[in-house]
């Protein structure tokens, strides 16, 4: 009903690009496999049995930019509305908002913009660490300085969503190591590139003067990727790392990402 609204009274166009971007999805050409469906009905079939994953695979596909005209230019509303319902049925996602920067051409005559992250549909564990911890870290990872740890925080919440539980953990804390050596680098504290996360920290704590029992919280989200996480080899054990473990680690880095750049940059 919000895609028919969106498109002001017509639902085909949207399901009709959803048809299209499925397929591939799932690598076949019919969606629900049923004989004789348009492509519209062959879509709703496919929404109305398809695993939480592919619905909310469907949700990202229509409100990121190639979905405009399905929406007559209302991703935004669109996008607002999504997080309306997810949060009335107290659904633990959450659709951010597409992030736009400004362009100077190459020949300075005119300014433009240009898309810096698509919308996505992001885990969220509950209201209350959303707005405090994760929410926060995404809005301070969109500074220029830290697009990539931002873009591997983002690819640690999408592998959360889909289940990637290890891949989570080590992302979390490559996005965790990036932004303390973008600290490091800002403030000209000394630092090789190839640095551990417990070498970063005791950097950034001894420029900064922070107390040492700060230094076993803050080491956690490097802790769980050294023992849990898919950068090192298994061996003959098999690591399996749990939800609830993958969701700590993302929430533990959010809070602690945002929490030393304050930290550092506050002076206090």
């Amino acid at each position: 009903m919000l895609l028919r609204d969106a498109g002001d009274g017509s639902l085909l166009p949207a399901l009709e690009h959803l048809h299209a971007k499925l397929t591939y999805l799932v690598g076949r050409v019919s969606l629900s496999q049923r004989q004789g469906l348009s492509l519209q009905d062959d879509t709703l079939e496919f929404l109305s049995t398809c695993s939480d994953a592919h619905f909310l695979d469907a949700v990202e596909y229509i409100v990121q930019t190639d979905a405009h005209m399905c929406l007559s230019g209302r991703q935004e509303e669109v996008v607002a509305r999504l997080n309306e319902f997810l949060s009335i049925d107290d659904l633990p996602y959450f659709v951010t908002k597409q992030v736009w920067e400004p362009w100077q051409s190459d020949d300075f005559r005119s300014q433009r913009i240009r898309l810096l992250e698509e919308s996505k549909v992001i885990p969220k564990d509950s209201q209350v660490i959303h707005e405090t911890a994760i929410e926060p870290a995404l809005q301070l990872l969109r500074q220029p300085a830290f697009r990539h740890a931002n873009a591997e925080f983002l690819a640690a919440l999408e592998d959360y969503r889909h289940q990637k539980f290890g891949d989570c953990v080590t992302k979390c804390n490559s996005s965790y190591e990036s932004v303390m050596k973008v600290i490091c680098g800002q403030k000209g504290f000394g630092y090789a590139q190839g640095d551990t996360t417990s070498r970063l920290l005791k950097t950034i704590m001894g420029q900064t003067q922070m107390e040492s029992f700060w230094e076993s919280p803050l080491l956690i989200v490097g802790t769980l990727r050294n023992k849990l996480g898919s950068a090192h080899g298994a061996g003959e054990n098999a690591k399996a790392v749990s939800e609830h473990v993958a969701r700590y680690a993302m929430n533990m880095t959010a809070s602690a990402i945002v929490f030393l750049h304050d930290q550092t940059y506050s002076g206090k």
